[in-house]
C-alpha cells in the first residue's frame, strides 16, 4: 500500500472517524483514579480507530480526540502535548497490529503490551515526570500496580470489541 492510498479517504470514512473520536472522547470521561494513575474506558476508542482506519488515520483520531477532549474539558495541569503523542502513538500501534488482519488473541496481547509498556509505562510516566516535576522512580512505582492489571481486562474487552466490529461489513 502506498502512502497516497493510505492518505485517501472518503466523506463516509471521515464521519465514521468523526463518530469514533466522538466515541472515544466520551469513553475517556469515564475514569477511575488520580491525575497520576487512573483508569478509562478510552482504550476502546483507540482500538477501534487502529483497527478500522489503520495506523496514519488512527493516529490522526487520537490526536485530535485529545485536543477536542482538551478543549472541551480541560486537563488537570493544562495541556499537555505529550499526552497528545501518546494519544496519537497508541491508535498508531494497533493500527500496526490489526489494520485489515483478522482478529486473533495473538495481536490483541501483542498490541495491548506494546501499547502499556510504550505508551502507558514509558511516555505516560515521562510526561508526568516532566509536567508535575515528580521523581521518573517514584511515578513508575505508582503506575506499576495499574499496568500490571489494567492489560488483560483490556485484552478482553478489545477482543470482544474486535470481533464484534469484524463481523459487521463496513464497505470502503
Amino acid at each position: 500500500m502506498t502512502i497516497k492510498e493510505m492518505l485517501k479517504v472518503e466523506l463516509r470514512d471521515l464521519v465514521l472517524l468523526g463518530i469514533i473520536v466522538a466515541m472515544k472522547i466520551i469513553l475517556s470521561r469515564f475514569t477511575v483514579g488520580t491525575t497520576i494513575v487512573h483508569v478509562s474506558l478510552g482504550f476502546i476508542g483507540s482500538v477501534m480507530l487502529g483497527y478500522l482506519f489503520g495506523p496514519v488515520w488512527g493516529s490522526v483520531g487520537g490526536g485530535i480526540s485529545d485536543l477536542v477532549s482538551s478543549a472541551l474539558f480541560g486537563n488537570q495541569g493544562g495541556f499537555f502535548l505529550g499526552f497528545t503523542l501518546s494519544a496519537m502513538i497508541g491508535p498508531f500501534i494497533y493500527g500496526l497490529v490489526f489494520y485489515q488482519k483478522p482478529v486473533k488473541v495473538w495481536r490483541i496481547i501483542l498490541a495491548t503490551l506494546l501499547v502499556t509498556v510504550f505508551v502507558n509505562i514509558g511516555l505516560n510516566t515521562l510526561w508526568v515526570h516532566l509536567l508535575y516535576g515528580m521523581d521518573f522512580r517514584v511515578v513508575l512505582i505508582q503506575r506499576i500496580p495499574k499496568e500490571a492489571i489494567t492489560p488483560w481486562l483490556e485484552m478482553i474487552i478489545s477482543y470482544f470489541v474486535l470481533n464484534a466490529i469484524s463481523r459487521v461489513k463496513i464497505k470502503r
